[in-house]
């Protein structure tokens, strides 16, 4: 061949080899552009909050009423007709004022009779003393007559007390707040009269949870919010030891004046109880999430990218913003991101704003 044609084919060889190269340098960059992308995408982007814990003014809050100091029925202690029932319903009566009267029968005849014996038993005894001191009366004799003046004078007693018992009267200072008894009912002993409400002092009554029962104890000071709107301070008067085997939760009684009873028995109160300050996290409810095992908490980055899930204690709601236990202080929170990344994983984090 001559010189012109293997210069021809040398170049055209060297063409072929600069395209074959160059197809799979492209290739291995393509390649190679493609993974760093992929990497760089399996790191999603949160935005996060640095959140720092706060003192938290506890107020426990409670859903109750309001209750009567005292509720008693009271009661006949004697059998009879009723003849008189002179205690108006709802009105205010004080203590010792007459609810029923029954029809004493022959309670009078045997008040009498036991009066007529004791002063038949007190005459034998002062005879027989006097003429004990004369010498004509024996020791043994004077104390037997004593004894049956004795037994006289509890019969009479015991009369009297017959006699008082067909009064019912009211046992303390409140309002009669229901008759259960009409002239001419008949009243065996132990039926009911009417009803009492002590309403001064009133009781704020409510049930408080498992959880929050230790933080309260008899002395505390508390307030009622009424849904009537009056605003009632009081104090703890009883905290309850047993919890109710339905619900779990423990009575709590708040005792406040009430002056002339104005307050009424059974209205819807809240019942507010300052507890004693905490350190706490104050968060947007947003943020709130749960794991895979249905635990309440809160995802927060650490070591600058990476996820961990940290479970809270709930320790109070407004509905915003929530007050909340357990998190490391200073916390930087996914505020923004949270339900797509999980424990563990890497993230590049874009800061919202500084600590509140």
């Amino acid at each position: 061949m001559n010189r012109s044609i293997l210069a021809a084919i040398a170049i055209s060889a060297a063409v072929a080899l600069f395209f074959i190269f160059g197809t799979l340098f492209a290739e291995d960059h393509v390649a190679s552009s493609s993974g760093a992308t992929v990497q760089e995408s399996e790191a999603l982007q949160v935005v996060t909050e640095t959140i720092r814990a706060e003192p938290r003014p506890a107020i426990l809050s409670l859903r109750g009423r309001t209750e009567a100091f005292r509720e008693v029925i009271v009661r006949a202690e004697t059998g009879g007709r009723v003849i008189e029932t002179p205690a108006v319903e709802g009105s205010a009566v004080a203590e010792g004022d007459l609810l029923c009267r029954l029809d004493i029968n022959a309670r009078g005849a045997a008040l009498a009779q036991a009066e007529a014996d004791l002063r038949a038993r007190q005459l034998d005894y002062d005879a027989a003393v006097e003429l004990q001191t004369r010498g004509h009366r024996s020791q043994n004799s004077v104390a037997a007559l004593a004894a049956a003046r004795d037994g006289a004078a509890a019969q009479l007693e015991a009369a009297r007390v017959e006699m008082s018992n067909t009064e019912v009267r009211a046992q303390f200072d409140g309002f009669f707040d229901g008759r259960f008894a009409e002239v001419g009912d008949f009243l065996g002993r132990g039926d009911p009269c009417g009803m009492m409400v002590q309403m001064n002092p009133i009781l704020l009554v409510a049930e408080v949870s498992e959880r929050d029962v230790s933080s309260l104890q008899s002395g505390m000071p508390g307030e009622a919010q009424l849904v009537t709107g009056e605003r009632i301070p009081g104090t703890i008067r009883f905290v309850e030891r047993r919890a109710d085997p339905a619900t779990r939760t423990f009575r709590v009684e708040l005792e406040a004046e009430n002056p002339g009873g104005t307050l009424r028995s059974g209205v819807t109160a809240e019942i507010l109880v300052p507890l004693q300050a905490e350190s706490a996290h104050s968060l947007p409810a947003s943020v709130l999430a749960l794991n895979s095992d249905g635990v309440l908490g809160v995802r927060i980055v650490e070591n600058g990218d990476q996820v961990r899930f940290v479970a809270i204690r709930l320790l109070s709601d407004d509905g915003e913003n929530v007050w909340v236990g357990g998190l490391p202080d200073p916390a930087e929170v996914i505020v923004l991101g949270q339900d797509f990344v999980s424990d563990g994983s890497t993230v590049v984090v874009a800061p919202r704003s500084s600590s509140r």
